[in-house]
């Protein structure tokens, strides 16, 4: 009636069997609940000579299964875990570009800094209604600044239409529309800035002044560059269109007109809270004069211009004029310095006289 085992095992890679029975009860208890290892098995039974006939074997298969079992885990595992991850982290990350791209979908959308194609008939400008309605200041000054900093990434240069004292003037194309680039180096700054502020002016705008889009400070073949954007007239200028065009007494009319219109508005102060102050040309002369498609002349080249500001209830001009050879004649028959406002007026006569 005792308990009898029979056990293998495994001593330095040689299998050791040994079979016998338990005198202690409670030791046999002990052994026949040992689990079976790679290294030693042990197999009990309670007859008379149990084990006699009793064969017991190592888990040899068992250990092998176990092993590629815990191998496959230990490597797909972490493989399983990655890809989770990775596409957890694409999802993440598509989902913010796509919030992103909708914010800046709707923030170009609102400030008007898309190159949106616009597209428009032969002849047609959409450029002048795009400042006149929906991108300007409300001041009459251009486009607002947020948009002025960023339009010379817009705008792809074509070719070059002229060329001046401070610079070379380039046509050029902005949403779709031929626009005027008047391109300045860094060492006429002053000059690009005057221009700037001239332009900025609070009421400024009319039709028979050259339109101003922006101004802006760009890099260009390793130099630094000043650009003044306004509306482009294909036209040109009054003296290269007098070459090629033999004008009617109408067209005359409506040429000087315009002209006078211009300089009618320069030379009117504007009293208010926002108001406009008195400015003289300086430089009036038909290389500064646009003509436009319908036939009207607009005044271009402010960068001369003075402004005509009260002090003490008179009101006075700042003169440090650039004389042209035909008001040199007319100042020596008055043999006096004349400073007024009046100076442009004379030009604008010597203008229609031819």
């Amino acid at each position: 009636g005792q308990q009898c085992f029979s056990s293998l095992t495994l001593s330095d890679g040689t299998p050791v069997s040994q079979k016998g029975c338990f005198k202690v009860y409670e030791q046999g208890r002990m052994t026949c609940k040992t689990p079976p290892s790679p290294d030693q098995i042990v197999e009990c039974c309670q007859a008379h000579l149990c084990n006699m006939n009793l064969t017991v074997r190592l888990p040899v298969r068992e250990r092998k299964k176990n092993i590629v079992t815990t191998l496959t885990i230990v490597i797909v595992a972490p493989v399983i875990v990655l890809i989770f991850l990775s596409g957890v982290a694409i999802l993440i990350f598509r989902c913010i570009h796509h919030h992103q791209m909708e914010h800046l979908t709707a923030h170009d959308a609102e400030y008007g800094t898309i190159d949106g194609l616009i597209a428009s008939n032969v002849g047609e400008s959409t450029l002048a209604d795009l400042l006149d309605h929906s991108c300007t200041s409300g001041s009459g000054s251009g486009l607002p600044f947020l948009v002025q900093r960023t339009v010379a990434r817009q705008i792809a240069l074509s070719e070059c239409v002229g060329k001046g004292r401070y610079g070379e003037v380039w046509r050029g194309q902005w949403q779709g529309e031929s626009v005027a680039v008047k391109i300045f180096s860094s060492r006429d700054e002053k000059s690009w800035f005057r221009e700037t502020e001239i332009y900025n002016t609070v009421l400024l705008r009319h039709e028979n002044i050259l339109g101003f889009i922006a101004s802006d400070m760009t890099s260009r073949s390793s130099s630094t560059q000043l650009w003044l954007i306004t509306h482009f007239h294909e036209m040109g200028s009054l003296y290269d269109y007098l070459q090629l065009h033999m004008l009617d007494a109408s067209a005359c009319l409506r040429m000087a007109l315009s002209i006078a219109s211009g300089l009618a508005h320069l030379h009117v102060e504007i009293f208010g809270t926002q108001g406009k102050p008195a400015i003289a040309h300086r430089d009036l002369k038909s290389k500064n004069i646009l003509v436009n498609k319908n036939g009207q002349c607009c005044i271009a080249d402010l960068g001369k211009n003075s402004f005509r500001m009260k002090q003490n209830q008179l009101l006075y001009v700042c003169c440090c004029f650039i004389w042209s050879h035909m008001w040199l004649h007319y100042k020596r028959k008055r043999k006096k310095r004349t400073c007024t406002i009046v100076i442009p007026c004379f030009f604008f006569f010597y203008i229609n006289a031819f």
